[in-house]
């Protein structure tokens, strides 16, 4: 309701918000945006009070908007899936990749290093992956593990004296340890657009990933794929990133940089306007 005075003073036309923050009645069309529904995946709910009532709110107001905006045909299907929302009303609009990925930068940790990028939810796999980097010590007895984003609920107590934590960092640095790290590894079980796969290929790092979510649909063949479930699996994936052939490993970063020169934010906000003209 606080929002009406705002819309008429200023004469907008259309309201673009996320689904936590939209409004439940508001008297101009409104356009949704969502990054992931894992708030609306049945696992979280369960965990949290009032799930359903949740869920029940997210529908109703999936109903009332004019167009939806997702990252990733896969979050589009999870809208269909949980939230009854029909396929035609969701528009696709791929994250785009910044070009400061792909223009050389200096290194700013020390070499070697395996690199995770990503706020530590609990979905984010974060003790397998530690698990995975225990496994490999012997193997790589130099390597450290370079972990870059906002501590959450998934944050563990001790890193171990082998982890480098950073909690965030200019776009330039992101860029620096993407492009300096040995492999980027990136062992979610659950994402909605594969974004950080694509800002390390589009830095020319080899990439080990699970094939969850929105992953596998804009990085296609490029990464090392593992089960994110399997301590093993993330482990083998990270060793035949390590052990490619220098031939066939610059050819899949060629590729890699190829594909990811694709997502532009330009045609992210094409994509979004087109969501808009459709109302």
């Amino acid at each position: 309701s606080q929002l009406e005075g705002p819309i008429k003073e200023a004469g907008i036309d259309v309201l673009f918000t996320a689904i936590a923050d939209a409004p439940t009645k508001v008297s101009v069309p409104f356009v949704l945006y969502a990054l992931d529904l894992r708030q609306f995946e049945e696992d979280y709910l369960r965990r949290h009070r009032g799930g359903a009532g949740v869920l029940k709110r997210a529908k109703a107001i999936c109903t009332q908007a004019a167009s939806i905006v997702a990252p990733s045909e896969f979050v589009r299907k999870r809208h269909l899936a949980l939230l009854d929302t029909p396929l035609n009303k969701v528009t696709v609009a791929p994250l785009g990749v910044e070009e400061i990925f792909a223009q050389p930068q200096a290194p700013i940790v020390e070499k070697p290093y395996f690199l995770t990028v990503g706020n530590t939810r609990d979905f984010k796999n974060i003790a397998r992956m530690l698990e995975a980097f225990k496994l490999l010590e012997a193997e790589c007895p130099k390597h450290n593990l370079v972990v870059v984003g906002h501590p959450c609920e998934g944050e563990p107590e001790n890193w171990g004296p082998r982890v480098i934590r950073i909690d965030s960092c200019p776009a330039n640095y992101l860029a620096s340890v993407y492009q300096h790290c040995d492999v980027y590894i990136q062992p979610s079980l659950y994402e909605g657009s594969g974004v950080t796969v694509l800002e390390a290929m589009k830095a020319g790092a080899p990439v080990a990933t699970s094939r969850t979510g929105g992953i596998e649909e804009v990085a296609g063949t490029i990464p090392f794929f593992f089960n994110a479930e399997s301590t093993a699996s993330i482990v083998a994936a990270i060793r035949w990133a390590l052990e490619e052939a220098p031939d066939k490993r610059q050819e899949r970063l060629r590729q890699g940089r190829k594909i990811a020169d694709e997502y532009t934010w330009d045609r992210t906000a094409w994509k979004i306007l087109a969501a808009f003209k459709s109302i």
